[in-house]
């Protein structure tokens, strides 16, 4: 099948090539014959459409004839034609079948009208025509210009379609070409368009109207000279590349155009009889190529047959040769009974003999052999030779000139020549190469094998480094997790009974800084011996980080026997161990979960010790601490008070509270300090003792701070406005918010006013190694004219010599010194101390926590210069510290300013 459709393809080449030259040329025929077809077409459709435009135009003035002839008759005499107008209106009806009515209309309102039976309605006497606006612009277009006026075609009422035409008429007396009115008539359009032998026009308006031969359709392009619909025949005739004529009538321009009735694309009437001969043309003339192909395809394709033939037998041969030749194969032939052997040239090269020796016979070929190989290559041939259908093969090895050794493989098979007889045909190859890698292969062999022994080792070693900590050779946190997964999986409760403690060492990081890393690393390896020793069997120790470590009871032994051995842990690791002839002493915090309810898995188990060891921390380190379900609670609740803290910065729910601060001397409104408190959505108004915690864990208390610091600057502004105004605003700022380098620009940004405003700063702040950001905005606070007062004094460290340097404006004693002030003598002195020192500095000294008239009398006798309590007020929201300072007892305090 596959010849015969190679042998038939150039043949039906052929014929489609011929075939394709005759239908070309019956195409160019073809096409120059519908050119002249359509040429002469659009000739017949012009032709058509100039005979129905002279129709058309003919039957429109004959109608306007009428009118005009009336407008004649009214300007000689309007009083005769109106005692007339019936007669001459049926008379004019009767020979112009066209006109369904006439009208008079003296200054365009009805005054008579003649209509065919069932055509009057519509119009009336009185009837206004310039209240329609098509009307009015054709009465309008007729007088200007002097002429009758069309438009149209429009439907009247009793549903016939004409065209309105208006005929102007002028007085001749008494008052010459006075404009009289005009004489209207509504002329038949179907009947118009029958008169011009055109099929009469339906209530579809889409179908089109048909002569014999032609498609035609009708539009007013008068109206501000742009085409509109076709009033008849189809809109679509005007695209479809018609012949077109305008008409021009009085008033009106019509477009007519015009399309053959079959399409601009009929074919002429002789193109089935030339595609006929054209099909039969290129059938005849394809079949008569295809034979005369047919037949000089099979001449050639016998040559190439015979050339490549050729060509096959000679690549065959050279690439045969070639590869012998490239791969070093010897061709031999062995004679069994004359036990000779023919060898090629190749053979003479691999057994290192020359081919001017010629045959091989017996002798030479043992002595070509290596001594040990000669009887098993023999043997071979033997067999080969003796038995029918064996084959030979043997590998022998061949001694060469100079000592050399080379590796042969020989191949054979049994072979009849032409002359019936048998002999050994095969090829001999050099595999010395093979034979010396398969040698080198082996020794690789045995060396990956030992190289693999020590790898093994190596990855055990890995494996225990991936689960080990190096230091210290206890489990890391990898280990630590598959030993719970292993726990858990191992017994039907889970993690139920398992307990988790993790553990922290305290003052580790001092030993590293003062010490180094070697007694750090000292420290960890003791600690991971003292926890070895107090576990036991069934029991994990783990180092999860520089100074944590995890220990994984597996054993049941309740909350008494895990607080004895953290007890027992905590208590050995507060003995000091000698390192290097130094005492090294440090401590360990203990948190513990027990698995069960609360710790269902081993991550919520961590995350329960991680919780209780903050809590030991927290409490004053070398503790033990397990996680309860108050824990549980409490942790739930700050998270809870977290949360909706940030939420309350973001909604702007921290105001500012106001004490006031009086003077100890007159009494008088000296200042007030700004108090934080948090209008809770739900809670209502809660102090700082309620979130302040909170907040220094999340690091926003610089953020309330500033919010604090904005709601003083808006109510002192609201009290302004009210003519009240604070001497001293007093403002807490933490440390971190003092150490913000972008606290001077925002003051400046916020432009608070200078000598108003007093900073709060905790005594802690002031100490003597303050950081430079710190004595820097320090320094910008003074500029800006704020004072800086120390608050809580005698709960921190500050020194005189820091007071010194640091230069603040005044001193506020804590609450908790002032308390006892009336009856601790020691309290009395301590606080004569402070005030004397404040004194000394040229320091107001400011007393808080006045909650009695006696506490205030000790006071002012001791020397304070303000107090601040409940004795004078407690703190006040914004609105009622105003009423406060405009109360009749506080009158002075307005005239401070």
């Amino acid at each position: 099948m596959a010849r015969l459709a190679h042998i038939i393809r150039p043949s039906l080449v052929c014929a489609v090539l011929t075939a394709v030259a005759v239908f070309a040329g019956a195409m160019f025929y073809r096409v120059q014959n519908e050119h002249v077809f359509r040429s002469e077409l659009r000739i017949k459709v012009e032709n058509e459409l100039n005979i129905v435009a002279t129709r058309l135009e003919a039957q429109v003035g004959a109608s306007m004839s009428v009118l005009t002839g009336f407008a004649d008759l009214i300007a000689a005499d309007p009083d005769s034609l109106n005692r007339t107008f019936p007669q001459l209106g049926r008379s004019a009806l009767l020979r112009n079948p066209n006109i369904l009515r006439i009208a008079l209309a003296p200054n365009a309102r009805i005054s008579a009208v003649s209509a065919r039976s069932g055509h009057g309605s519509g119009l009336v006497p009185n009837t206004n025509l310039t209240r329609f606006a098509v009307m009015r612009r054709a009465v309008e277009q007729a007088h200007a210009s002097a002429r009758p006026s069309i438009f149209g075609p429009m439907r009247l009422p009793d549903g016939k379609t004409a065209f309105e035409v208006f005929a102007p008429v002028y007085e001749r007396e008494p008052v010459p070409g006075r404009f009289w009115g005009v004489v209207e008539a509504a002329i038949d359009a179907d009947a118009l368009l029958a008169a011009v032998h055109m099929n009469a026009l339906q209530e579809d308006r889409d179908n089109p109207a048909r002569t014999a031969s032609i498609q035609l359709a009708i539009r007013d392009i008068a109206l501000d000279n742009t085409a509109q619909h076709a009033f008849f025949g189809q809109d679509k005739i005007f695209e479809a590349l018609p012949v077109r004529r305008i008409l021009a009538l009085s008033g009106a321009r019509w477009e007519l155009a015009a399309v053959p009735a079959k399409g601009w694309n009929q074919a002429p009437p002789s193109t089935g009889a030339a595609d006929r001969l054209i099909a039969g043309a290129m059938a005849l003339s394809a079949l008569i190529a295809f034979f005369v192909a047919l037949l000089v395809n099979d001449r050639r394709n016998t040559l190439d047959t015979l050339r490549r033939r050729e060509r096959q037998v000679m690549s065959l041969s050279q690439r045969l040769d070639f590869a012998l030749s490239a791969s070093g194969i010897g061709v031999w032939e062995f004679d069994p009974v004359s036990a000779v052997q023919t060898w090629d040239d190749r053979m003479y090269d691999l057994h290192g003999r020359s081919p001017k020796e010629g045959q091989i016979g017996p002798e030479k070929w043992r002595k070509t052999l290596h001594e040990h190989d000669v009887e098993a290559c023999l043997a071979a041939l033997r067999r080969a030779a003796c038995a029918p259908y064996t084959d030979y093969r043997v590998q022998y090895r061949v001694c060469l000139p100079f000592g050399a050794v080379r590796h042969v493989r020989s191949f054979g098979a049994p072979h009849l020549d032409a002359d019936g007889r048998m002999k050994l045909i095969g090829i001999s190859v050099d595999i010395t190469d093979d034979v010396t890698m398969t040698e080198e292969l082996r020794k690789a062999k045995a060396t990956a094998e030992a190289q693999n022994r020590d790898l093994a080792e190596a990855n055990s070693q890995i494996a225990f480094n991936a689960l080990h900590d190096p230091l210290t050779g206890l489990g890391n946190r990898r280990q630590l997790d598959r030993r719970l997964a292993e726990i858990a999986a191992g017994r039907p409760q889970g993690l139920a009974g398992a307990a988790l403690l993790h553990l922290d060492l305290d003052q580790f990081k001092q030993i590293n800084d003062t010490l180094g890393h070697a007694a750090g690393d000292a420290v960890l390896v003791q600690t991971a011996k003292v926890l070895r020793a107090h576990v036991g069997p069934g029991d994990m120790v783990a180092r999860i980080g520089g100074d944590e470590f995890v220990i994984i009871v597996a054993r049941a032994i309740g909350a008494d026997g895990l607080s004895a051995m953290a007890e027992r842990i905590v208590s050995v690791m507060r003995q000091p161990f000698d390192y290097q002839g130094l005492s090294c002493r440090t401590g360990v915090s203990i948190g513990i979960a027990i698995g069960g309810a609360m710790a269902a898995d081993a991550a919520k188990l961590m995350i329960n010790a991680d919780i209780a060891l903050y809590r030991a921390k927290e409490n004053g380190r070398n503790r033990v601490e397990f996680y309860t379900e108050s824990l549980q609670a409490e942790i739930i609740m700050r998270k809870r008070v977290a949360d909706e803290l940030l939420e309350g910065l973001e909604r702007d729910e921290f105001v500012a509270w106001y004490q006031p601060q009086i003077d100890a001397v007159s009494g008088a409104l000296v200042g007030a300090e700004a108090l934080i408190r948090w209008n809770h959505p739900r809670e209502g108004v809660l102090t700082p003792d309620r979130f302040l915690p909170v907040a220094e864990e999340l690091g926003v208390v610089p953020l309330i701070d500033q919010a604090v610091l904005r709601r003083a600057l808006t109510d002192s502004l609201r009290w302004a406005a009210a003519d009240v105004r604070v001497p001293k605003l007093s403002v807490n700022v933490s440390a971190r918010r003092l150490a913000d380098p972008d606290l001077i620009p925002g003051l400046k940004a916020a432009g608070v006013p200078a000598g108003r405003l007093r900073f709060e700063l905790v005594e802690s702040i002031f100490l003597d190694e303050s950081s430079e950001t710190v004595n820097a905005n320090l320094q910008g606070l003074k500029e800006l004219g704020i004072d800086v007062e120390i608050d809580d004094f005698g709960t921190g460290h500050t020194s005189i010599l820091g007071l010194l340097r640091t230069r603040p404006s005044g001193l506020k004693i804590d609450r908790r010194l002032v308390a006892p002030v009336l009856t601790d003598p020691s309290a009395r002195h301590v606080l004569r101390s402070i005030v004397d020192i404040g004194l000394s500095l040229d320091l107001s000294i400011t007393a808080e926590g006045v909650e009695t008239p006696e506490q205030a009398a000790l006071l002012t006798d001791l020397g304070c210069t303000t107090l601040q309590g409940y004795a004078f007020a407690r703190p006040l929201p914004p609105d009622a510290f105003l009423r406060y300072m405009l109360s009749d007892a506080n009158v002075p305090a307005r005239t401070v300013a």
